[in-house]
């Protein structure tokens, strides 16, 4: 077997056992554990096996008997079942795959003590270093360390010697003793120890339970999600998400795990901030395509002023006070029009959006970043890898720490850019970024006014923030399954149920999937809640507009209707349902819909133009003909209704009339299709030469030759009618074809 064979049986063993056929789930989980020749492993198998015969003849003879305590043994043969399959699936990729983990993996059976250096030897010396650092960490650092490269050296090299060792061993082993948990649970919990190591320690576990499930870790994790310190909460309310959206499925089965996050969520408080985390993962899916947008639009037009505002600012004396240079900069950007510009990219930082992923994307090759747990830390001004920086640049520091735009990993890459910088330019940031910090602190306070920001969202945010970097930028990201895409999954298990019971809350979920255009998903949670009492018409709207978007078209219009029965805005159902008949072929529904629309209003050109193409399909020609004209008198540069009026004029036969519009529009022509029509009337009036000068110019245009045969060939029916043979179509789409790719 591949290693994709191995997954996709794997895959299909956890959804046999899902869906409780459970004796097919025995057949392929031995083929699985053949393959890796594990007799414990077979061994266990047997028994099981042989406790769900027991169970299948109680239930056979007993049918009326069947309990609670008979419930908890089948839910645990099951979990027990699934965590089989995944250590067999978890021993074939310690043979056979390259990716990090299992690397990782087969250096520590080699030698477990691979990852501990000179100054952490084992578990139990983890602790004390990292108490260690943290007492030297508040030191104040004189001046001539502070120019010293060789003592900020062996500081950095110290901090990621005592750093490493806690997160790698975490990560990398599937299972811990109960004393190594305790080590790393007290490590966690201590005021004694660096907030960034603790941290990275919920990190460690989180992303070591994503590859292997581990009930101990994921208790650990759950033992902070009501803890005092904000970051370490939002941490691990993070990797429950994250856990949830993976194994929701799983944890069913796991009657202690699924008990304590039912009890956790019965805290209201604490079930808005998983709402919220989960908003802010979905919106992660965006990214790369808001990342796309900004470098492709915004970017290109920032970076054309760029060379004028740097020989604007050339002779600025930036030691100044700050209120004689503000007017003269605020001018010069005002001269470019600099303000229009960065509007855009104002308004997406406003609504909350990923804006800096793709600006910060090549700035993670720094060493920093060659660890893994440097992606994940905590921003702090006093780690050692920016800390030179600034205790020479307080105000700086204030700017990058209280900045809620950055992500902790931005952060990191912007300081160690900052680094590489000459004094001169150095200043400069620093004053154009304490500049930056007024009108920042004057969004952060509308923001906040608004409820889109507080303290906790921008913590859960940063590391949400921070893992999307790690699983899309790390160099070697592919070797890990991100698991953030997982959260489109979440509604799959009865967790799900679990975290959200009310309907509000499960509202929230369907409306952060439909905001982020994950219809499918909408749909799904959606449709949990319409039993609930008093459903407004959102709901249904926002359901019918989904369907919509999938293609469903019946279902869209099922929901429109009930929608339009609840809601007073009648015309923006009726263009919905317009635009649904017509999909579904029902033209003559949707034209009822435009007129009903156009009697509120006459002169609503656009549903006047497609009311006029449903004419044109139902061959009702002088209907659309009256409509055209009209549009085409009253508003003569309405786009595309001379190219429509010209096609419909050739469809009910007006050959002449067609041919001197198409004629005295020849200079706006500006689409292939535009010179195909012109082609096809003058192949209709014979005048074959003129015909072929239009195709020549639509297959010129042509993205390829697909294309051009697409637009030639899709009214051939109207050149049949109007007496074009079969034969000159194909002599003359042989001469066009001929000229072009000879």
């Amino acid at each position: 077997m591949t290693i994709n064979d191995i997954l996709n049986l794997y895959n299909t063993v956890n959804e046999k056992l899902y869906t409780a056929s459970v004796a097919e789930a025995f057949f392929l989980i031995r083929k699985m554990i053949k393959e890796i020749n594990d007799w414990g492993m077979s061994v266990e198998m047997d028994e099981y096996s042989s406790t769900y015969q027991q169970m299948l003849s109680y239930k056979l003879l007993n049918p009326q008997q069947i309990g609670a305590s008979q419930s908890t043994i089948y839910n645990q043969l099951i979990f027990n079942l699934f965590m089989l399959t995944m250590r067999a699936k978890d021993a074939f990729l310690l043979r056979h795959s390259n990716q990090l983990e299992y690397e990782g993996q087969r250096l520590l059976a080699t030698n477990p003590n691979f990852f501990f250096n000179d100054i952490v030897m084992g578990f139990d010396k983890i602790t004390p270093m990292l108490e260690t650092l943290h007492k030297a960490s508040n030191n104040d650092i004189g001046d001539t360390e502070l120019s010293n490269t060789d003592y900020w050296n062996d500081l950095m090299t110290e901090y990621q010697k005592a750093l490493s060792p806690l997160f790698t061993n975490i990560l990398l082993r599937n299972t811990l003793s109960d004393e190594e948990l305790d080590i790393v649970k007290n490590i966690i919990n201590s005021d004694d120890v660096l907030l960034d190591a603790r941290c990275i320690a919920i990190s460690a576990l989180t992303i070591s339970v994503l590859r292997f499930f581990d009930a101990k870790k994921v208790n650990i994790i759950l033992s902070f999600a009501e803890h005092d310190n904000n970051m370490l909460r939002q941490r691990a309310l993070v990797g429950i998400v994250l856990i949830i959206a993976k194994y929701g499925y799983m944890i069913e089965y796991e009657e202690h795990i699924k008990n304590r996050i039912t009890f956790l969520c019965k805290n209201e408080d604490l079930v808005k901030e998983l709402s919220t985390i989960v908003f802010q993962i979905v919106r992660t899916t965006e990214t790369g395509k808001l990342s796309k947008q900004i470098s492709e639009e915004i970017m290109p037009e920032l970076i054309k002023i760029s060379p004028i505002i740097q020989d604007n600012l050339e002779d600025m004396n930036f030691d100044e006070d700050s209120e004689k240079i503000k007017p003269r900069i605020e001018n010069i950007l005002d001269r470019i029009d600099f303000s229009d510009k960065i509007n855009d990219f104002t308004e997406l930082q406003m609504s909350g959006s990923d804006v800096f992923a793709g600006t910060f994307a090549n700035m993670k090759n720094f060493p920093f970043f060659g660890f893994i747990e440097n992606w994940l830390l905590p921003f702090d001004k006093k780690n050692p890898y920016v800390r030179r920086l600034f205790d020479q640049k307080a105000s700086l520091a204030e700017s990058v720490t209280t900045n809620p735009m950055m992500c902790n990993s931005d952060k990191f890459s912007f300081s160690l850019n900052m680094l590489q910088l000459p004094d001169n330019q150095l200043t400069a940031v620093e004053f154009a970024m304490k500049e930056e910090k007024e009108q920042l602190d004057e969004m952060i306070k509308e923001m906040r006014q608004t409820n889109k920001l507080s303290d906790i969202q921008q913590i859960s945010n940063h590391y949400i923030l921070d893992l999307y970097r790690f699983y899309t930028y790390f160099p070697r990201h592919n070797d890990f399954e991100n698991p953030l895409t997982n959260v489109l999954n979440l509604f799959k298990s009865k967790m799900f149920d679990a975290i959200f019971a009310s309907t509000d809350d499960k509202r929230k979920i369907a409306d952060y999937y439909y905001q982020y255009n994950h219809y499918p998903q909408a749909i799904e949670v959606y449709k949990q809640i319409l039993d609930a009492p008093e459903q407004d018409f959102e709901t249904y709207r926002n359901i019918a507009y989904s369907y919509q978007q999938v293609g469903d078209y019946v279902n869209a219009v099922n929901y429109y209707i009930i929608a339009e029965g609840l809601d007073g805005n009648k015309i923006w159902y009726l263009r919905r349902l317009a635009f649904c008949y017509r999909q579904l072929g029902e033209i003559h529904k949707a034209v009822d819909c435009y007129e009903k629309i156009l009697d509120n209003n006459k002169e609503d050109f656009k549903v006047m133009f497609r009311q006029a193409i449903c004419y044109i399909e139902l061959r009702q020609y002088d209907d659309a003909l009256s409509l055209l004209y009209k549009i085409n008198y009253l508003k003569p540069d309405y786009p595309r209704i001379k190219f429509v009026l010209t096609l419909c004029l050739l469809y009910c036969g007006k050959i002449e009339q067609a041919s001197q519009l198409s004629k005295s529009n020849e200079e706006q022509f500006t689409e292939i299709r535009d010179f195909v029509l012109a082609g096809h009337i003058a192949l209709v009036e014979k005048n074959r030469q003129v015909a072929l000068e239009h195709y020549k110019k639509a297959i010129a245009m042509a993205k390829d030759l697909k294309g051009f045969l697409e637009e030639y060939y899709r009214d051939v029916d109207i050149l049949f009618r109007n007496g074009v043979t079969k034969d000159t179509i194909e002599l003359v789409l042989e001469v066009v074809l001929i000229d072009k790719f000879r």
